[in-house]
């Protein structure tokens, strides 16, 4: 994305405060953690080890070790403990379906999303029939970029609001509540178009992750 190069020292992951701030409050920002955020033994990605120059912020500030929360105590091992213990919380487990819902369930695509406020760019709903549709080569090699570099939205997998840990899934009622290859397929609109997703607007989208109410990093 950054052509090999270190991106401006303000745009770098340099403090988990105003990373958690900027995903709650810009819309533009769409940032999920990445699984080493609950690995103690990953904890190498928080620290500037290697002692590299990434520059200063415009407050003057350098960019070296990743600014943890007050109650990791400075240690990166601490933070990816609490969290794991987090993650493995009852509060979690509880509202885990939700999050299922909202990337790969009846809030990710058309009506439910929109309901949700979790709409993305319309590049981001981009399918195999959008790129074969697309016919001049430099349009379409600029939907392929925007794809590999900004991504795209998962394939919806599920048709029902999912179970919870413990909830029968033959309370869905029959199998219908999940995709199969043909209506994956017809979701992308190909063939039958009644699975196919609405036109999105660009800004209209919220957070993926659930709104505890107060910031966890004070």
């Amino acid at each position: 994305l950054q052509n090999g190069k270190f991106d401006v020292p303000d745009r770098l992951f340099h403090s988990v405060d105003a990373t958690y701030t900027s995903a709650l409050n810009n819309p533009a920002d769409v940032k999920e953690l990445i699984p080493e955020f609950f690995d103690p033994d990953c904890f190498d990605f928080l620290i500037n080890s290697m002692g590299l120059r990434l520059g200063n912020l415009q407050t003057g500030q350098r960019v070296n070790d990743v600014i943890l929360p007050p109650w990791a105590k400075k240690s990166a091992k601490r933070f990816l403990r609490k969290n794991r213990a987090a993650l493995e919380s009852d509060y979690c487990t509880i509202h885990l379906p939700k999050w299922i819902d909202l990337i790969f369930g009846v809030n990710s695509r058309g009506p439910g999303a929109k309901d949700a406020h979790n709409l993305f760019h319309p590049m981001s709903y981009i399918g195999p029939e959008d790129l074969e549709a697309i016919r001049s080569p430099e349009d379409r090699a600029c939907a392929e970029l925007q794809a590999t570099e900004f991504g795209i939205v998962p394939d919806q997998l599920f048709w029902r609001d999912h179970p919870g840990k413990g909830e029968n899934i033959g309370s869905w009622g029959d199998t219908d509540a999940l995709l199969t290859r043909d209506r994956l397929r017809d979701s992308y609109g190909v063939g039958d178009n009644s699975f196919s997703q609405p036109t999105i607007a660009q800004n209209d989208r919220s957070d993926s992750g659930p709104t505890v109410g107060t910031n966890p990093f004070d």
